[in-house]
């Protein structure tokens, strides 16, 4: 009786279940989780600069933190559908997030910034996968994310015209206001 290493026995298991699941797509969905694992980082240090004492925006704060959420969630989602695949998760380490805003006008903008790139990387996906002929993979990403990622970038175009609108200390605190009840995808309609 030879001794194995068992991972080697589950990696052939994985193996044997993948089907029509290019490595390039792999490698593509790896950095689509880094990406957004790096986006729920720096969503959350957005979110504690703005439950700072000094700063003190508990709106934008509970915005950032539900978006951190949701981009892990993204996350997970994506390597469940690796593990269905036969893939391998290969999770780097996430940058330092930027530390602090000036205002919630600055972090927004960052943010809408952050979602476009986090955007034009899924298109990137897709395309490759159309490009590699896997529906299972188009279908995935066209049904978990890139409507959800428009509405998100439309949310926060939104805020961004609101708050320019009200640059004054009075209009910064009604916004905040405001953004207690927001958030970056219950209010759409669906």
């Amino acid at each position: 009786m030879s001794i194995g290493y068992p991972w080697i026995r589950l990696r052939r298991l994985c193996q044997i279940m993948r089907q029509n699941f290019a490595k390039c797509c792999e490698e593509k969905l790896n950095a689509q989780i880094n990406m957004e694992l790096k986006a729920c980082h720096q969503y959350l240090a957005m979110a504690y600069h703005f439950d700072r004492a000094d700063v003190s925006s508990p709106g934008v704060h509970g915005f950032f933190l539900q978006a951190s959420a949701e981009e892990r969630q993204h996350a997970e989602k994506i390597m469940k559908y690796m593990n269905k695949r036969g893939g391998s998760i290969i999770l780097s380490s996430v940058p330092e997030p930027l530390p602090k805003f000036t205002d919630a006008l600055t972090a927004l903008k960052h943010a809408l910034n952050m979602e476009l790139e986090v955007n034009q990387h899924l298109l990137e996906v897709h395309a490759l996968a159309s490009k590699q002929n896997d529906p299972n993979l188009c279908d995935f990403i066209e049904a978990n994310f890139l409507q959800e990622q428009v509405d998100g970038q439309k949310i926060l175009a939104d805020f961004i015209r609101q708050l320019e609108r009200a640059q004054t200390d009075l209009g910064d605190y009604l916004f905040d206001k405001y953004m207690i009840s927001a958030g970056m995808h219950n209010s759409v309609a669906k």
